[in-house]
């Protein structure tokens, strides 16, 4: 049997241009993970009645360019001002990556045949493009999110059962009630910065497993809840870091009293 899915990745694209066409409510739930990812966004409403929630985003100064009219072809170059040849000024690059190209476009509109040509539009141009509610015209699709901070969970049926995406997500989010996950994540991501930069600096293929293995063996060998518990500081990042290559007391109330 086959197994058909997506490529799941976590998408950069802070201070990063996204086009969102559409002033409906299927456009607000796109603007708002754009939001969440701190992106610059530019909106095309359309002429039609826009959604209250994106007219109180762009009240709150949280839109990057708020456009009430029609879709016209050339939008998708509308920050281009010129072309960037081969080079490798790597500063050069970044600022014509951040200031004039955009990074996705999301299509939010119920005329299917003006959909379908900004998604060839969007493959002439090579950019990422999701149609609403087009799965076939979709280079990516918008899985039901579960979200604490630093931690992102994605949930997809590859746009089979939209439904179903808010029935498992209410299930994960019911089985860490209660749990600050974001604090686990701080507490581990503090450990393994402390390890790569003061213990093992080096970025050899040896020296990157050694680091790997480590802090996997030592993640796992306490719960999500234990970890959430934690408040560590600079000093108790250093204490556990001085049992490496060993590993601190794997007894939860002896570790915390070591550290």
């Amino acid at each position: 049997m086959s197994h058909l899915g997506s490529l799941c990745l976590a998408w950069q694209v802070k201070d990063k241009h996204c086009l969102v066409i559409g002033g409906g409510e299927v456009a607000l739930s796109r603007v708002q993970h754009l939001l969440y990812a701190q992106a610059k966004i530019t909106i095309i409403t359309g002429e039609g009645n826009i959604h209250p929630g994106i007219v109180k985003l762009n009240n709150e100064g949280k839109i990057f360019n708020f456009l009430q009219r029609n879709y016209q072809p050339n939008d998708l170059v509308m920050y281009e001002t010129g072309t960037i040849t081969e080079t490798l000024d790597h500063q050069l690059i970044s600022q014509f990556v951040h200031d004039q190209m955009i990074a996705i476009v999301c299509c939010c509109i119920d005329d299917y045949e003006l959909s379908t040509k900004i998604y060839y539009q969007c493959k002439v141009k090579r950019l990422p493009v999701n149609i609403a509610d087009k799965p076939p015209l979709c280079d990516f699709y918008f899985g039901s999110m579960f979200n604490q901070d630093n931690l992102q969970i994605m949930i997809s049926t590859n746009g089979k059962s939209p439904r179903l995406l808010k029935i498992v997500k209410d299930t994960i989010a019911r089985n860490f009630e209660g749990i600050d996950i974001n604090k686990a994540v701080e507490n581990l991501g503090k450990i393994r910065l402390g390890l790569r930069s003061k213990v093992i600096q080096d970025d050899d293929l040896a020296s990157i497993e050694i680091r790997m293995k480590w802090i996997k063996d030592l993640t796992d060998m306490f719960t999500v809840g234990q970890w959430s518990q934690l408040d560590l500081k600079d000093e108790n990042v250093s204490n556990i870091l001085q049992w490496f290559p060993d590993f601190p007391p794997s007894n939860y109330t002896e570790f915390v009293a070591s550290i």
